[in-house]
Order: C-alpha cells, then structure tokens, then sequence
C-alpha cells in the first residue's frame, strides 16, 4: 500500500462525506430552526448508536488489523468470528438498551419522553454497526482502501434521503423518530453493503475461533475502552447538558416539567451546533487515522519516528487555519440561511460556545495524531491514561459550570480538558521514544513541499485525473 497515494484517496472522499454530513446537518437545522429543544432531542438520538456500538465493539476492529497485518490470524477465522461477535453481542447490547432505556431512563431524567418508537430502531442499530465496523476494519487490514472509505461515503450520503423520506412520511411531530428509522435503514444497507465488498475474500458466516477471540479481546479492550472514552469525550456533554443545566426562575414557574425539558434540549442543541463547526478542525487528522494507524502498525519504530511527527504538526497548522476560518465564517453562513431565527435563538450563544471550545479543539489535533502512533506501537496504557483523565476533568468541571451556563459552561469544560489532554501526550510520546516538543508542533520549511504535493494530488483526484 503506498501510503501517500491513499492518504491523498482518503482525504479526497472525506471532504466529499464532510460535505454530505454537514449539508444534512444545515438541512436538519433549517427544518427545525424554530424548535432549538427538538433539534437538540434529534442530535441525542442520532450519535446514540454509534456510542453504544463503540461500547460494543470489545476492541475487534482494532485488534484484527493489527493480527491481519501482522498475518498472526487468517481472514477466514477473523471473518467468522466477528460475524457472530456482531449478531449475538450486538442483539444483546440492543436488548439490554432497551430495557434500560424504560428502567433507568424515567430515573435519569424523568421530564424525557422515553418512547419506543424511537428506541427500539435505535437501539436495533448496535448488531449492523458492529457487522460494518468489523467487515470495514478488514478492509482496511487487506490494503482495500478504496472499499474502506466508499463505506463512509455511502453512509453518509443514505442517512439524509432516509431522513427525509421517514419526515415526509410520518407526522411533522414525529422527528426523533424519523431519525431512529433512517439510522436502522442506513445501519442495515451498510452491513450489507460492507459484506458484499469482502465476498471475494471471506463470506459472512457466524463461527467461533476462540485463539482469535481471546487474543483479539486480550489487545483490543484497552483500545476499544480508549476509543469509547475519546467518543464519549466528544460527546458526553450533549447529555450533560441537558441532565445538569438548571434554566432560570421565569422557566422553572411558567414552563413547568415540559418548559425545565425544552430548555435543557435547547442548550444540547446550541452546544452541539458548536461542537459541529469546531470539529471542522479535526478532518484531515479523522481522514487519515485508520490509515495511519495501520501504517504505523506495519512500520518499525524508526520510520514511524520519522513521518508522525510531520503528520502532526502539519496537521495542528492545518487545525489552526482552519479554526480561525471557521470562526469567522459561521456568523455569516447562518445569517444567510436562517436571518431570522439564528439572529433570535441561536447566535449569541452558539458563537459564545465556539469561541471558547474551537482553543482546545485545535490543540487536541496533536493528540488524535500521537495517540494513534502510541497505540501503534504498543502503548495504548498512556492513550488510556489521557483518554481517562480528559473524561474526569471534563466531568468535573461541567458539575461547576454546567448548571449555570449551560452551553456556555460545558464548552469551557471541554477546552480545558483538550488542552490537557494535548499536553499529556506530548509528554508521553516524547517519553515513550518520540519527537520532541519542536518536532511536533513547529513546521519547517521542508514541509512545505509536502504541502503541495498533497495539495496538487487532491486537486488532480477531484478533477477525476488521479489515480486511486
């Protein structure tokens, strides 16, 4: 595999899944522009479950690139035992959600309407994620870099025409669970998809290996704990909003149980419009972090000490940029789509929250770089350790401002905590055999020539005069 060339492929389709994302993000808005509490509600139960299928996943995904790469374990065993891992696992976490979701949920937060016609297609996803996870993971094990990223593509390009065929369908009221609907749809059409792309490989058939399952789970839980905790740092506060914001006296006395609800959804939502443009910053080191993880697993210490440092810091610059752009973009983009209700509902805070987050979003660029090439190379402890103290000080210090400032409070609580947790890895990896500080964050001149390779390869690759 020519990692170049496949960084410059993958780059390419994750502006295109980029624009498709976001396009549906804006149409979502636009619909319910007037109604900040039911986008809010809609955003919860759109990254669901892709939290619970993270929590799921036992770490295989991760694991079975590194024994495929490494040729420890065959396809077929692999193939096998993930397919029933996906089916079984997958149903019972599916169930389990379910009944949690009538138990626990009233107790959690009794103002949310916890309705079954949204939670079962949600909860119902977990098996087909976890069956494309796996199947994906594989492709990507084999060097089909091409399948691997047209799986992405494909996802996000069938959510919105689902979406919006379900809104159309059902009644205007029933938006979350238009959402849950188009979600199982997708999560079905890309299992599928994902395994017809393997079939000239493996085919899918549930089978046990229990040396594979074993190893597989021994590696991947640090892993896959350390994923689900970073997911769960990007996200965590969407929920913490929404549990811990405390709206003023005028809603608590004329609002009620259904005005304390509306506002806390509407806080969730401007936090998340937030936390989507400031993840802007984060795209190209998300394009390439599967590859790159996987080429660092198949490099020795010495060649990957050469090119992670350079990933990284030409990726901070291009974070940085980036931030800046988006920050001064936003204001105008959403005047001109929504002038009324963004100038009424939405500005003030939604600009305040990105202000404050978009610092340690660009900061925590260096450590989604670093950590992929710790975990690489066998020091998933120290990515454990950051991913962990990261959720603490976020936790600690939404339980300080959240109440009060709602949006406003849980974007300082996750800046600080990116910040933190950037400054973290840089120790580690420094520590653990790496560059050093200067390596790592300041560009020299000699990167500017990968710039413009990168740069000219991307346009040849959308003018359709590349080669993938």
């Amino acid at each position: 595999m020519k990692f170049s060339r496949w960084v410059v492929f993958t780059f390419v389709i994750h502006i295109f899944v980029i624009a498709i994302d976001k396009g549906a993000g804006l149409i979502l808005f636009k619909i319910l522009e007037d109604q900040p509490d039911v986008k809010g509600a809609a955003d919860l139960l759109t990254i669901l479950p892709f939290i619970m299928m993270a929590i799921a996943n036992l770490g295989l995904a991760t694991s079975l690139v590194y024994y495929v790469r490494r040729k420890v374990f065959g396809l077929t065993e692999v193939a096998e035992t993930c397919s029933l891992v996906a089916f079984v696992w997958g149903s019972v976490v599916a169930v389990l959600a379910i009944v949690a979701s009538q138990t626990l949920g009233p107790i959690i937060e009794p103002s949310w309407e916890w309705s079954l016609n949204y939670v079962v297609p949600i909860s119902l996803c977990v098996p087909f994620l976890l069956t494309t996870s796996y199947f994906n993971s594989l492709q990507l094990a084999v060097g089909q870099i091409r399948n691997y990223n047209l799986i992405h593509l494909f996802s996000s390009g069938l959510f919105l025409p689902m979406f919006l065929l379900f809104y159309w369908l059902l009644p205007a009221d029933e938006v979350p669970v238009s959402i849950a609907m188009a979600r199982l749809v997708t999560a079905v059409a890309m299992s599928v998809l994902a395994v017809w792309m393997l079939r000239h490989l493996v085919i899918w058939r549930p089978r046990m290996h229990w040396t594979f399952f074993k190893a597989g789970v021994s590696y991947g839980w640090k892993a896959n704990l350390t994923s689900v905790l970073t997911y769960l740092n990007h996200r965590i506060d969407l929920f913490v909003v929404v549990v811990l914001f405390v709206p003023g006296a005028v809603v608590l006395a004329e609002g009620g149980a259904r005005g304390v609800a509306e506002a806390q959804l509407a806080q969730a939502a401007f936090y998340s419009l937030a936390v989507t443009f400031a993840e802007f910053v984060w795209h190209f080191p998300e394009a390439t972090r599967d590859l790159f993880f996987s080429k660092v697993a198949g490099s020795d210490d010495k060649e990957a000490a050469r090119f992670t440092p350079i990933l990284c810091r030409l990726s901070l610059v291009a974070s940085l940029l980036g931030g800046i752009a988006i920050y001064f973009l936003v204001d105008p983009l959403m005047s001109l789509l929504s002038p009324d209700a963004w100038e009424e509902r939405w500005q003030e805070t939604v600009l305040a929250s990105l202000l404050i987050v978009l610092p340690g979003t660009v900061g925590f660029t260096v450590a989604k770089i670093l950590q992929n090439d710790l975990a690489a190379r066998g020091h998933i402890d120290r990515c454990l350790v950051a991913t962990v103290t990261v959720l603490v000080v976020m936790l600690s210090l939404d339980l300080v401002w959240v109440p009060v400032d709602g949006a406003v409070g849980a974007a300082w609580a996750s800046s600080i905590a990116y910040l933190w947790s950037a400054i973290y890895t840089l120790y580690s990896y420094r520590r653990c055999g790496g560059g050093t500080v200067w390596e790592c964050l300041f560009v020299r001149p000699s990167d500017w020539v990968y710039v413009k390779q990168i740069f000219v390869a991307v346009i040849e690759k959308i003018k359709g005069r590349g080669k993938a």
